[in-house]
Protein backbone atom coordinates (compact mmCIF):
# COMPACT_ATOMS: atom_id res chain seq x y z
CA UNK A 1 0.00 0.00 0.00
CA UNK A 2 2.70 2.19 1.19
CA UNK A 3 4.40 1.83 -2.79
CA UNK A 4 1.27 2.50 -4.55
CA UNK A 5 0.72 5.62 -2.53
CA UNK A 6 4.37 6.46 -3.18
CA UNK A 7 3.97 6.03 -6.88
CA UNK A 8 0.38 7.83 -7.19
CA UNK A 9 2.82 10.59 -5.68
CA UNK A 10 5.54 10.77 -7.56
CA UNK A 11 3.50 10.73 -10.73
CA UNK A 12 1.92 13.92 -9.35
CA UNK A 13 5.14 15.24 -8.77
CA UNK A 14 6.05 14.44 -12.37
CA UNK A 15 3.26 15.99 -13.41
CA UNK A 16 3.24 19.35 -11.34
CA UNK A 17 5.68 21.50 -13.97
CA UNK A 18 2.57 21.39 -16.42
CA UNK A 19 0.72 23.20 -13.80
CA UNK A 20 3.21 25.88 -14.10
CA UNK A 21 1.81 26.91 -17.19
CA UNK A 22 -1.90 27.77 -15.99
CA UNK A 23 -0.56 29.40 -13.41
CA UNK A 24 1.59 31.84 -15.46
CA UNK A 25 -1.18 32.54 -17.89
CA UNK A 26 -3.79 33.56 -15.11
CA UNK A 27 -1.75 34.18 -12.23
CA UNK A 28 1.76 35.33 -12.35
CA UNK A 29 5.00 36.24 -14.23
CA UNK A 30 8.28 34.01 -14.20
CA UNK A 31 10.79 33.34 -16.75
CA UNK A 32 11.18 29.68 -19.10
CA UNK A 33 13.81 28.43 -17.50
CA UNK A 34 11.20 27.94 -14.16
CA UNK A 35 9.90 25.47 -15.76
CA UNK A 36 12.46 23.67 -16.99
CA UNK A 37 13.77 23.53 -13.43
CA UNK A 38 10.96 21.85 -12.42
CA UNK A 39 11.03 19.39 -14.90
CA UNK A 40 14.83 18.26 -14.10
CA UNK A 41 13.52 18.31 -10.14
CA UNK A 42 10.81 15.82 -10.92
CA UNK A 43 12.85 13.53 -13.44
CA UNK A 44 15.96 13.30 -10.96
CA UNK A 45 13.75 12.64 -8.39
CA UNK A 46 11.68 9.82 -10.03
CA UNK A 47 14.49 8.25 -11.43
CA UNK A 48 16.42 8.20 -8.01
CA UNK A 49 13.11 6.29 -6.60
CA UNK A 50 13.39 4.03 -9.43
CA UNK A 51 16.57 3.22 -9.39
CA UNK A 52 17.15 2.67 -5.66
CA UNK A 53 13.83 1.22 -4.79
CA UNK A 54 12.54 -2.12 -6.63
CA UNK A 55 9.89 -1.57 -8.37
CA UNK A 56 7.02 -3.60 -10.01
CA UNK A 57 6.84 -3.19 -13.99
CA UNK A 58 3.63 -0.95 -13.68
CA UNK A 59 5.41 1.82 -11.97
CA UNK A 60 8.37 1.56 -14.23
CA UNK A 61 6.32 1.99 -17.47
CA UNK A 62 3.73 4.78 -15.49
CA UNK A 63 6.58 7.20 -13.83
CA UNK A 64 8.60 7.38 -17.58
CA UNK A 65 5.26 8.33 -19.27
CA UNK A 66 4.26 10.69 -16.63
CA UNK A 67 7.65 12.69 -17.26
CA UNK A 68 7.25 12.42 -20.98
CA UNK A 69 3.80 13.85 -20.73
CA UNK A 70 5.35 16.50 -18.20
CA UNK A 71 8.45 17.09 -20.27
CA UNK A 72 6.50 17.81 -23.42
CA UNK A 73 3.74 19.81 -22.32
CA UNK A 74 5.50 22.13 -20.34
CA UNK A 75 8.47 22.58 -22.59
CA UNK A 76 5.94 23.70 -25.33
CA UNK A 77 3.50 25.88 -22.91
CA UNK A 78 6.79 27.84 -21.96
CA UNK A 79 9.14 27.94 -24.88
CA UNK A 80 5.94 27.67 -27.85
CA UNK A 81 3.39 29.84 -26.13
CA UNK A 82 3.06 32.95 -27.25
CA UNK A 83 1.38 33.90 -24.31
CA UNK A 84 3.87 33.22 -21.67
CA UNK A 85 4.69 36.13 -19.16
CA UNK A 86 1.45 37.96 -20.88
CA UNK A 87 -1.17 40.08 -18.85
CA UNK A 88 -3.44 38.77 -21.66
CA UNK A 89 -6.18 36.90 -19.45
CA UNK A 90 -5.39 38.13 -16.19
CA UNK A 91 -5.33 42.06 -14.76
CA UNK A 92 -2.30 43.96 -14.58
CA UNK A 93 -1.31 47.11 -12.63
CA UNK A 94 -1.78 50.16 -13.73
CA UNK A 95 1.20 52.10 -15.96
CA UNK A 96 3.23 54.62 -14.04
CA UNK A 97 1.96 58.22 -14.42
CA UNK A 98 2.66 59.59 -17.97
CA UNK A 99 5.33 62.47 -16.93
CA UNK A 100 6.81 59.88 -14.31
CA UNK A 101 10.45 59.95 -14.75
CA UNK A 102 12.43 56.94 -15.37
CA UNK A 103 16.25 56.13 -15.78
CA UNK A 104 17.83 55.97 -18.85
CA UNK A 105 18.60 52.49 -17.81
CA UNK A 106 15.05 51.36 -16.77
CA UNK A 107 13.90 52.74 -19.94
CA UNK A 108 16.73 50.67 -22.32
CA UNK A 109 15.54 47.79 -20.08
CA UNK A 110 11.94 48.17 -21.18
CA UNK A 111 12.78 48.36 -24.68
CA UNK A 112 14.81 45.31 -24.96
CA UNK A 113 11.82 43.18 -23.19
CA UNK A 114 9.82 44.75 -25.98
CA UNK A 115 12.24 43.27 -28.49
CA UNK A 116 11.90 40.03 -26.74
CA UNK A 117 8.57 39.76 -26.67
CA UNK A 118 8.71 40.37 -30.53
CA UNK A 119 11.32 37.90 -30.88
CA UNK A 120 9.23 35.32 -29.61
CA UNK A 121 5.89 35.67 -30.71
CA UNK A 122 5.51 38.35 -34.00
CA UNK A 123 5.63 36.08 -37.40
CA UNK A 124 7.37 38.98 -38.90
CA UNK A 125 10.86 37.92 -36.43
CA UNK A 126 10.42 34.09 -37.14
CA UNK A 127 13.80 34.43 -39.06
CA UNK A 128 15.34 36.76 -37.25
CA UNK A 129 14.47 40.78 -36.25
CA UNK A 130 13.88 42.66 -39.95
CA UNK A 131 16.62 45.43 -40.35
CA UNK A 132 14.28 48.28 -40.31
CA UNK A 133 13.23 47.15 -37.26
CA UNK A 134 16.46 46.40 -35.62
CA UNK A 135 17.71 49.78 -37.28
CA UNK A 136 14.74 51.50 -35.35
CA UNK A 137 15.90 49.79 -32.22
CA UNK A 138 19.18 50.89 -32.04
CA UNK A 139 18.70 54.36 -32.80
CA UNK A 140 15.62 54.04 -30.20
CA UNK A 141 18.21 52.39 -27.87
CA UNK A 142 20.94 55.45 -28.40
CA UNK A 143 18.70 58.14 -27.73
CA UNK A 144 17.25 56.79 -24.46
CA UNK A 145 21.09 56.51 -23.81
CA UNK A 146 22.08 60.23 -24.47
CA UNK A 147 18.88 60.96 -22.21
CA UNK A 148 19.35 62.43 -18.61
CA UNK A 149 16.14 61.32 -17.38
CA UNK A 150 13.21 59.70 -19.06
CA UNK A 151 9.09 59.97 -18.78
CA UNK A 152 6.86 56.98 -19.20
CA UNK A 153 5.59 59.01 -22.54
CA UNK A 154 9.74 59.51 -24.02
CA UNK A 155 9.72 55.61 -23.62
CA UNK A 156 6.23 55.24 -25.18
CA UNK A 157 7.37 57.47 -28.23
CA UNK A 158 10.37 55.83 -28.85
CA UNK A 159 9.12 52.48 -28.06
CA UNK A 160 6.11 53.57 -30.89
CA UNK A 161 9.03 54.33 -33.31
CA UNK A 162 10.51 51.06 -32.93
CA UNK A 163 6.93 49.48 -33.80
CA UNK A 164 5.78 51.71 -36.89
CA UNK A 165 7.99 50.63 -39.09
CA UNK A 166 6.41 47.16 -39.10
CA UNK A 167 3.30 48.35 -41.14
CA UNK A 168 1.23 46.17 -38.45
CA UNK A 169 -1.45 47.99 -36.73
CA UNK A 170 -1.83 45.28 -34.11
CA UNK A 171 1.65 45.60 -32.81
CA UNK A 172 1.30 49.11 -30.66
CA UNK A 173 2.10 50.04 -26.67
CA UNK A 174 -0.47 51.79 -25.07
CA UNK A 175 -0.58 52.98 -21.21
CA UNK A 176 -2.69 51.82 -18.83
CA UNK A 177 -3.46 55.13 -16.41
CA UNK A 178 -5.11 55.48 -13.32
CA UNK A 179 -4.97 59.27 -13.15
CA UNK A 180 -6.35 60.17 -16.11
CA UNK A 181 -8.44 63.10 -17.53
CA UNK A 182 -10.31 64.52 -20.20
CA UNK A 183 -11.12 67.46 -22.52
CA UNK A 184 -14.42 68.24 -20.84
CA UNK A 185 -16.16 69.27 -23.94
CA UNK A 186 -15.49 66.68 -26.49
CA UNK A 187 -18.84 65.02 -26.30
CA UNK A 188 -20.64 68.43 -26.33
CA UNK A 189 -18.93 69.42 -29.56
CA UNK A 190 -19.24 66.36 -31.43
CA UNK A 191 -22.87 65.69 -30.63
CA UNK A 192 -23.46 68.81 -32.28
CA UNK A 193 -21.33 68.44 -35.38
CA UNK A 194 -18.50 70.29 -34.59
CA UNK A 195 -15.16 68.82 -36.04
CA UNK A 196 -11.71 69.83 -34.38
CA UNK A 197 -9.66 71.21 -36.57
CA UNK A 198 -6.87 72.52 -35.03
CA UNK A 199 -5.21 72.73 -31.66
CA UNK A 200 -2.70 75.46 -29.88
CA UNK A 201 -2.90 77.36 -33.95
CA UNK A 202 -1.44 74.35 -35.59
CA UNK A 203 -4.10 72.65 -38.37
CA UNK A 204 -4.81 68.92 -37.09
CA UNK A 205 -3.50 67.30 -40.46
CA UNK A 206 0.32 69.35 -39.74
CA UNK A 207 0.22 67.54 -36.58
CA UNK A 208 -0.63 64.37 -38.15
CA UNK A 209 1.86 64.52 -40.58
CA UNK A 210 4.66 65.51 -38.17
CA UNK A 211 3.75 62.62 -35.94
CA UNK A 212 2.27 59.50 -37.93
CA UNK A 213 5.01 57.57 -37.08
CA UNK A 214 4.27 57.39 -33.61
CA UNK A 215 1.03 55.13 -34.33
CA UNK A 216 1.37 51.62 -35.72
CA UNK A 217 -1.22 51.68 -38.54
CA UNK A 218 -2.05 50.24 -42.36
CA UNK A 219 -4.09 53.10 -43.29
CA UNK A 220 -3.73 56.19 -42.40
CA UNK A 221 -7.42 57.07 -41.25
CA UNK A 222 -6.86 54.13 -38.05
CA UNK A 223 -3.73 56.26 -37.04
CA UNK A 224 -5.89 59.39 -37.78
CA UNK A 225 -8.44 58.08 -35.12
CA UNK A 226 -5.64 57.03 -32.21
CA UNK A 227 -4.94 60.64 -33.03
CA UNK A 228 -7.65 62.00 -32.41
CA UNK A 229 -8.22 59.97 -29.41
CA UNK A 230 -5.08 61.18 -27.84
CA UNK A 231 -6.01 65.09 -28.66
CA UNK A 232 -8.89 64.34 -25.74
CA UNK A 233 -6.75 63.74 -22.95
CA UNK A 234 -3.78 65.01 -20.96
CA UNK A 235 -1.57 62.26 -21.56
CA UNK A 236 -2.21 62.07 -25.16
CA UNK A 237 -1.32 65.85 -25.83
CA UNK A 238 1.86 64.85 -23.59
CA UNK A 239 2.90 62.34 -25.83
CA UNK A 240 2.03 64.23 -29.05
CA UNK A 241 3.64 67.29 -27.73
CA UNK A 242 1.00 69.67 -27.21
CA UNK A 243 1.07 71.38 -24.40
CA UNK A 244 2.44 74.70 -24.51
CA UNK A 245 2.41 76.31 -20.85
CA UNK A 246 0.07 74.40 -19.12
CA UNK A 247 -2.78 76.21 -21.98
CA UNK A 248 -4.72 74.21 -24.60
CA UNK A 249 -6.86 75.92 -27.41
CA UNK A 250 -9.31 73.28 -29.40
CA UNK A 251 -10.26 75.12 -32.85
CA UNK A 252 -13.85 73.74 -33.38
CA UNK A 253 -15.31 74.02 -36.82
CA UNK A 254 -18.77 73.05 -38.07
CA UNK A 255 -20.75 72.51 -41.60
CA UNK A 256 -21.24 76.10 -42.03
CA UNK A 257 -17.30 76.68 -41.56
CA UNK A 258 -17.88 78.02 -38.49
CA UNK A 259 -14.93 78.12 -36.38
CA UNK A 260 -14.69 78.15 -32.13
CA UNK A 261 -12.02 77.62 -30.10
CA UNK A 262 -12.19 76.34 -26.61
CA UNK A 263 -9.11 76.84 -24.10
CA UNK A 264 -8.54 74.79 -21.03
CA UNK A 265 -5.54 74.77 -18.61
CA UNK A 266 -4.32 71.86 -17.21
CA UNK A 267 -6.32 71.76 -14.22
CA UNK A 268 -9.43 72.18 -16.43
CA UNK A 269 -9.10 68.38 -17.87
CA UNK A 270 -11.48 66.52 -15.60
CA UNK A 271 -11.75 62.42 -14.41
CA UNK A 272 -13.40 60.45 -16.49
CA UNK A 273 -15.95 59.95 -13.67
CA UNK A 274 -16.46 63.46 -14.55
CA UNK A 275 -16.62 64.12 -17.82
CA UNK A 276 -19.65 61.42 -17.42
CA UNK A 277 -21.49 63.48 -15.17
CA UNK A 278 -20.74 66.40 -17.54
CA UNK A 279 -21.84 64.87 -20.82
CA UNK A 280 -24.57 62.90 -19.39
CA UNK A 281 -27.31 64.12 -21.78
CA UNK A 282 -24.87 63.35 -24.69
CA UNK A 283 -23.34 59.84 -23.20
CA UNK A 284 -26.75 58.77 -21.93
CA UNK A 285 -28.24 56.61 -24.90
CA UNK A 286 -25.21 55.60 -26.17
CA UNK A 287 -24.03 54.09 -22.62
CA UNK A 288 -27.49 52.52 -21.88
CA UNK A 289 -27.52 50.67 -25.28
CA UNK A 290 -25.96 46.84 -25.38
CA UNK A 291 -23.04 46.09 -27.92
CA UNK A 292 -25.90 44.47 -30.28
CA UNK A 293 -29.19 45.65 -31.32
CA UNK A 294 -31.51 45.95 -33.58
CA UNK A 295 -34.12 48.01 -35.25
CA UNK A 296 -36.76 47.01 -37.56
CA UNK A 297 -38.56 49.31 -40.04
CA UNK A 298 -41.63 47.74 -42.21
CA UNK A 299 -42.22 50.75 -44.30
CA UNK A 300 -38.81 50.57 -45.46
CA UNK A 301 -38.56 46.74 -45.87
CA UNK A 302 -35.07 47.18 -43.43
CA UNK A 303 -33.83 45.47 -40.46
CA UNK A 304 -31.14 47.41 -39.16
CA UNK A 305 -28.16 45.71 -36.73
CA UNK A 306 -26.56 47.50 -34.58
CA UNK A 307 -22.43 46.00 -33.47
CA UNK A 308 -20.57 48.20 -31.61
CA UNK A 309 -18.25 45.19 -30.51
CA UNK A 310 -17.51 41.97 -31.91
CA UNK A 311 -18.87 39.58 -29.09
CA UNK A 312 -19.13 36.16 -29.99
CA UNK A 313 -21.86 35.32 -27.07
CA UNK A 314 -25.64 33.82 -26.01
CA UNK A 315 -26.48 37.98 -26.13
CA UNK A 316 -25.37 38.26 -29.63
CA UNK A 317 -26.96 34.83 -30.67
CA UNK A 318 -29.81 35.27 -29.48
CA UNK A 319 -30.41 39.07 -30.97
CA UNK A 320 -29.10 37.87 -34.13
CA UNK A 321 -32.11 35.05 -34.19
CA UNK A 322 -34.83 37.73 -33.24
CA UNK A 323 -33.96 39.53 -35.64
CA UNK A 324 -34.59 37.11 -38.51
CA UNK A 325 -37.06 36.05 -37.09
CA UNK A 326 -38.89 38.87 -37.31
CA UNK A 327 -37.09 39.53 -40.95
CA UNK A 328 -38.99 36.51 -41.69
CA UNK A 329 -42.28 36.89 -40.15
CA UNK A 330 -42.51 40.59 -41.37
CA UNK A 331 -41.12 40.06 -45.34
CA UNK A 332 -38.26 42.19 -45.04
CA UNK A 333 -35.89 42.44 -48.11
CA UNK A 334 -33.36 44.58 -46.36
CA UNK A 335 -30.69 43.68 -43.72
CA UNK A 336 -27.86 46.16 -42.92
CA UNK A 337 -25.32 45.70 -40.57
CA UNK A 338 -23.78 49.23 -38.59
CA UNK A 339 -20.05 48.42 -37.81
CA UNK A 340 -19.66 52.04 -37.62
CA UNK A 341 -16.88 52.86 -35.06
CA UNK A 342 -16.77 49.12 -34.25
CA UNK A 343 -12.77 48.23 -32.71
CA UNK A 344 -13.18 44.55 -33.67
CA UNK A 345 -12.91 41.21 -31.00
CA UNK A 346 -14.50 37.43 -32.07
CA UNK A 347 -14.14 37.36 -35.17
CA UNK A 348 -16.38 34.20 -34.94
CA UNK A 349 -19.79 37.36 -34.93
CA UNK A 350 -18.83 36.98 -39.13
CA UNK A 351 -20.09 33.73 -38.94
CA UNK A 352 -22.67 33.44 -37.06
CA UNK A 353 -24.06 35.94 -39.61
CA UNK A 354 -23.74 34.22 -42.42
CA UNK A 355 -25.21 30.68 -41.17
CA UNK A 356 -28.73 33.18 -42.10
CA UNK A 357 -27.79 33.51 -45.79
CA UNK A 358 -28.13 31.10 -48.63
CA UNK A 359 -24.50 30.26 -49.22
CA UNK A 360 -23.48 26.49 -48.89
CA UNK A 361 -19.81 27.79 -48.50
CA UNK A 362 -18.16 30.77 -48.50
CA UNK A 363 -14.75 31.97 -48.43
CA UNK A 364 -12.65 32.62 -45.21
CA UNK A 365 -9.28 33.99 -44.39
CA UNK A 366 -6.09 31.60 -43.92
CA UNK A 367 -3.50 32.28 -41.66
CA UNK A 368 -0.37 31.10 -40.20
CA UNK A 369 -0.01 31.34 -36.02
CA UNK A 370 3.59 31.62 -34.66
CA UNK A 371 4.12 29.23 -31.51
CA UNK A 372 8.00 30.38 -30.53
CA UNK A 373 9.63 28.19 -33.46
CA UNK A 374 6.84 26.82 -34.79
CA UNK A 375 4.06 27.83 -37.33
CA UNK A 376 0.45 27.01 -37.23
CA UNK A 377 -0.99 27.38 -40.44
CA UNK A 378 -4.78 27.04 -41.45
CA UNK A 379 -4.70 26.87 -45.19
CA UNK A 380 -8.46 25.88 -45.56
CA UNK A 381 -9.75 28.56 -47.92
CA UNK A 382 -13.70 27.70 -47.62
CA UNK A 383 -16.16 26.99 -44.90
CA UNK A 384 -18.98 24.84 -45.51
CA UNK A 385 -22.13 27.33 -43.90
CA UNK A 386 -23.94 25.51 -41.35
CA UNK A 387 -26.76 27.73 -42.13
CA UNK A 388 -30.41 28.06 -40.32
CA UNK A 389 -32.60 26.86 -43.30
CA UNK A 390 -35.67 27.72 -41.01
CA UNK A 391 -34.77 31.33 -41.13
CA UNK A 392 -32.70 31.91 -44.24
CA UNK A 393 -32.52 35.45 -45.65
CA UNK A 394 -32.71 35.96 -49.81
CA UNK A 395 -32.76 39.91 -49.47
CA UNK A 396 -30.06 42.55 -49.39
CA UNK A 397 -27.50 42.44 -47.34
CA UNK A 398 -25.67 45.72 -46.35
CA UNK A 399 -22.62 46.82 -44.35
CA UNK A 400 -21.81 50.34 -42.84
CA UNK A 401 -18.39 50.82 -42.04
CA UNK A 402 -15.89 53.76 -41.22
CA UNK A 403 -12.39 53.90 -40.21
CA UNK A 404 -12.54 52.93 -36.86
CA UNK A 405 -14.32 49.58 -37.98
CA UNK A 406 -11.20 47.56 -37.40
CA UNK A 407 -9.68 43.68 -36.83
CA UNK A 408 -13.13 41.54 -36.77
CA UNK A 409 -15.04 44.25 -37.86
CA UNK A 410 -13.28 44.60 -40.42
CA UNK A 411 -13.27 41.08 -41.58
CA UNK A 412 -16.93 41.14 -41.16
CA UNK A 413 -17.52 43.27 -43.86
CA UNK A 414 -14.13 41.39 -45.78
CA UNK A 415 -16.47 38.10 -45.68
CA UNK A 416 -19.59 39.86 -47.21
CA UNK A 417 -17.36 41.61 -49.55
CA UNK A 418 -14.85 39.24 -50.62
CA UNK A 419 -18.06 36.74 -51.35
CA UNK A 420 -20.26 38.59 -53.05
CA UNK A 421 -22.86 38.62 -50.54
CA UNK A 422 -24.08 42.23 -49.47
CA UNK A 423 -22.91 45.94 -50.56
CA UNK A 424 -20.47 48.03 -48.36
CA UNK A 425 -20.86 51.59 -47.41
CA UNK A 426 -18.93 54.21 -46.27
CA UNK A 427 -15.52 53.98 -45.59
CA UNK A 428 -12.41 51.47 -45.44
CA UNK A 429 -12.46 50.01 -42.60
CA UNK A 430 -8.84 50.94 -40.70
CA UNK A 431 -6.70 47.74 -41.22
CA UNK A 432 -5.77 45.43 -44.13
CA UNK A 433 -7.18 42.26 -44.81
CA UNK A 434 -4.00 40.49 -45.12
CA UNK A 435 -1.80 41.47 -42.42
CA UNK A 436 -0.99 40.41 -38.53
CA UNK A 437 -3.47 40.29 -35.35
CA UNK A 438 -4.42 37.96 -32.41
CA UNK A 439 -2.58 40.07 -29.91
CA UNK A 440 -0.80 38.80 -26.92
CA UNK A 441 -0.58 41.75 -23.89
CA UNK A 442 2.58 42.64 -22.13
CA UNK A 443 2.98 44.74 -19.42
CA UNK A 444 6.87 46.48 -19.11
CA UNK A 445 8.61 45.81 -16.04
CA UNK A 446 9.62 49.44 -15.28
CA UNK A 447 6.96 51.75 -16.93
CA UNK A 448 4.37 49.14 -16.88
CA UNK A 449 3.54 50.12 -20.50
CA UNK A 450 1.09 47.76 -21.71
CA UNK A 451 3.06 45.91 -25.57
CA UNK A 452 0.08 44.44 -27.85
CA UNK A 453 2.17 41.92 -30.27
CA UNK A 454 0.32 40.24 -33.58
CA UNK A 455 0.89 36.12 -33.16
CA UNK A 456 -0.94 35.62 -36.10
CA UNK A 457 -0.19 36.50 -40.47
CA UNK A 458 -3.76 36.44 -41.89
CA UNK A 459 -4.47 36.06 -45.95
CA UNK A 460 -7.24 37.61 -47.37
CA UNK A 461 -10.46 35.67 -47.94
CA UNK A 462 -10.61 36.44 -51.67
CA UNK A 463 -6.73 36.04 -52.84
CA UNK A 464 -7.49 37.77 -56.31
CA UNK A 465 -8.44 40.59 -55.01
CA UNK A 466 -6.11 42.92 -55.25
CA UNK A 467 -6.75 45.75 -53.13
CA UNK A 468 -5.10 46.70 -49.91
CA UNK A 469 -7.92 47.39 -47.94
CA UNK A 470 -11.55 45.94 -48.05
CA UNK A 471 -12.60 49.16 -50.12
CA UNK A 472 -16.68 50.14 -49.98
CA UNK A 473 -18.65 49.23 -52.71
CA UNK A 474 -20.10 52.60 -52.22
CA UNK A 475 -18.03 55.02 -50.81
CA UNK A 476 -19.24 58.01 -48.77
CA UNK A 477 -18.62 60.01 -45.06
CA UNK A 478 -19.19 57.57 -41.86
CA UNK A 479 -21.44 59.63 -40.88
CA UNK A 480 -23.57 60.18 -44.18
CA UNK A 481 -23.63 55.99 -44.47
CA UNK A 482 -26.98 55.43 -42.96
CA UNK A 483 -28.67 57.87 -45.25
CA UNK A 484 -26.77 56.44 -48.43
CA UNK A 485 -28.55 53.39 -46.96
CA UNK A 486 -31.82 54.77 -47.28
CA UNK A 487 -31.22 56.28 -50.69
CA UNK A 488 -30.38 52.88 -52.06
CA UNK A 489 -33.45 50.47 -50.35
CA UNK A 490 -35.49 53.87 -51.68
CA UNK A 491 -34.55 53.20 -55.14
Amino acid sequence: MKKIIALFCLMLLALAPVGLVPLNLLVMSFPEWAVLVAVLAAAVVSMGYLMIFQTKLVAKILLPLCLVVSICLSVFGSLCNPYWNSVSFRACDATRSYDQTLSPEEAKEDLAFALRCMKKCHPLFLDGTPDNVQKAYQAAAARLEKSKSVTVNDLRREMQSVLSVMGDAHTSVWGKWDDEVYVPSVARRRQEGWRLVGINGRKVEAIFEQNKKLYSYEAESWAKEQMTNDFCRLSGLDYLGLIDKDLVVYTWENEKRKQENDGYTVEDFVTLEKYREINAEYLAAQEEESFVSYTTDEEKSLALLTLRECRWNQEYTDCLHQMFAEVKAQGIRHVAVDLRGNGGGNSLVANEFLRYLPVKSYKEVTYRWRLGWLILSNDRQTSENEAYDDLTFDGNVYVLTDASSFSSAMMFAEYIKDNRLGTLIGEAPGNTPSGYGDIAIFQMPHSGLLLHVSTKQFFRADKECADALVEPDIPCESAQALDVLYEQIGE
